[in-house]
């Protein structure tokens, strides 16, 4: 495989992005879905692992929150090393995230994004023929966790409530996160008696709350109301969790 220089991987990254290549299954993977980052820790390795046949080039940085970040623009607080590397086939890489020192909250989880770009080999039995480059980018949550949150992050699900809202003709739940971590909501529902009325969760950020949009024509005033949900924990596991809804208001 020829190496790509470093100016060369400068031009690369932002045309991977201005394709706006969708998140897929890269062949290079990381067996974590999120990265804790506990604040009293010096740094955190990470393990990648190449299920290819080929020599690949991955690029890694780290971003606040903007989807279309290069490594040029990374601005997130954290030095990743090393940033360029090359993985052979079937063997492994330790990178290595630290935190450079930003004062962030202490009494609550701050989150940034981990981004990986996975730069295939040229098949030089075809060297001679055009070829495709497929270049592959992944994010990954980086929850970066002081010591001193109240509660546990495994119980911070317990911490969440709901309430529902109708505003012409619109029904729209409200979550409540009262716990000092990130809560990842995947899938959520509301059942009333035999009715069942869905709705797309995401992220709930510490001490605020999200809403969305329910499908629902009316709720059956003889039943009470259940929400139901799916989140995922630390190890990126999907757990479910059901609660009462605490009150309703507008007219159905």
């Amino acid at each position: 495989m020829t190496w790509f220089n470093a100016k060369l991987f400068k031009v690369m990254a932002p045309l991977a992005l201005a394709a706006q290549l969708a998140s897929a299954s890269a062949s290079v993977v990381m067996p974590a879905t999120r990265v804790i980052y506990a604040a009293d820790a010096h740094e955190q390795t990470m393990q990648f692992t190449s299920q290819n046949d080929s020599p690949s080039v991955m690029q890694i940085w780290v971003d606040s929150g903007n989807p279309e970040s290069t490594p040029q623009t990374a601005d997130a607080p954290f030095v990743v090393t090393p940033p360029v590397f090359r993985i052979n086939p079937k063997a492994g890489q330790t990178v290595r995230l630290v935190f450079t020192g930003k004062a962030l909250p202490q009494d609550r989880e701050s989150v940034f994004y981990l981004n990986t770009l996975e730069i295939p080999s040229i098949n030089r039995a075809y060297a001679d023929q055009n070829q495709m480059l497929v270049m592959l980018r992944n994010r990954l949550k980086v929850f970066y966790r002081p010591a001193g949150i109240a509660g546990s992050a495994q119980k911070a699900p317990e911490q969440l409530s709901f309430h529902l809202e109708s505003e012409a003709g619109t029904w729209r739940i409200h979550a409540n996160n009262a716990s000092g971590y990130y809560i990842s909501l995947v899938e959520g529902s509301l059942v009333s008696g035999s009715q069942v009325a869905n709705f797309t969760p995401s992220m709930i950020a510490p001490h605020s709350g999200q809403s969305w949009k329910v499908e629902l024509a009316r709720l059956n005033d003889s039943a009470a109301v259940r929400v139901k949900v799916k989140y995922v924990d630390d190890y990126g596991a999907t757990r479910d969790a059901e609660y009462p809804l605490t009150g309703t208001t507008g007219k159905n």
